[in-house]
């Protein structure tokens, strides 16, 4: 009884078991990216809300959708060349005008949203002036924010192709910063320099953040943004702690 309660017990200690390589990469990939896409989105609409109503308010939607034709116009200047697309302007066009119609006119959204101010303005029933006057209020409210849920929307998605189209450029910061960091690795084997764990460790841990935060920000962002302001720092840092890490790994495996 005391063998079988001190096996259970020894089994129950022991650590979780990590997830293979081809279930992180397949599995729990893919929703990291789909739950970092979902806080982006709600966070910039939720910036873009309270821009509205504090920053802003004179502008309405109209911010929104300035943001929009101008993000557009650095898109089409910037990216005439991709490695995955050979017309990037033209077939991201397509697709954002694809996806504006499976969201907004195909769903029914913007038949609703141009029909609220319309309800609350000739109401049915019988009521009195002033509910009408605070109905056509609180209409135009509602309006004004849901187009520029629509604007913030179709910002996000070009965006988002933006960071895909920049993929090319990550790999190509990630392979000269294994390259850089092997080499002065090599360097520091032989040369029986001062090897330092901790650096190692702590360049380890800055390699995703370097990744994912400028590129969570630049989504997020309320205001017209160059992509390379966030694009070209991102890859930097994410390169520079590639480098570290790989230069600051152990001597002897």
């Amino acid at each position: 009884m005391t063998q079988v309660n001190t096996s259970s017990g020894t089994n129950s200690s022991l650590p979780a078991k990590a997830p293979g390589f081809f279930t992180l990469l397949l599995w729990e990939l893919p929703w990291r990216i789909l739950g970092m896409l979902l806080v982006s989105l709600l966070f910039s609409l939720l910036v873009e809300y309270l821009g509205m109503t504090f920053i802003w308010p004179e502008e309405g939607a109209q911010h929104s959708r300035a943001v929009l034709l101008a993000e557009s116009s650095y898109f089409a200047d910037g990216f005439k060349q991709s490695l995955f697309l050979s017309t990037p302007v033209t077939t991201v066009q397509q697709w954002l005008t694809l996806g504006y119609q499976w969201l907004f006119l195909d769903s029914g959204f913007l038949d609703w949203v141009h029909a609220t101010p319309k309800t609350a303005m000739k109401p049915t029933n019988e009521v009195s002036r002033q509910l009408r006057l605070w109905g056509a209020w609180l209409a135009a409210i509602c309006y004004e924010y849901l187009m520029a849920t629509v604007y913030i929307t179709m910002i996000f998605l070009l965006r988002v192709i933006i960071l895909v189209l920049s993929i090319p450029l990550f790999i190509l910061v990630a392979l000269v910063g294994i390259s850089d960091g092997m080499v002065r690795r090599d360097l520091r084997r032989y040369g029986a320099a001062y090897e330092s764990s901790f650096l190692y460790h702590h360049a380890k841990r800055f390699v995703k953040p370097a990744a994912c935060i400028p590129c969570v920000l630049y989504l997020s962002a309320p205001c017209t943004v160059y992509p390379n302001l966030f694009l070209l720092p991102a890859a930097l840092l994410t390169g520079l702690a590639i480098s570290v890490t790989m230069g600051s790994f152990k001597k002897y495996l």
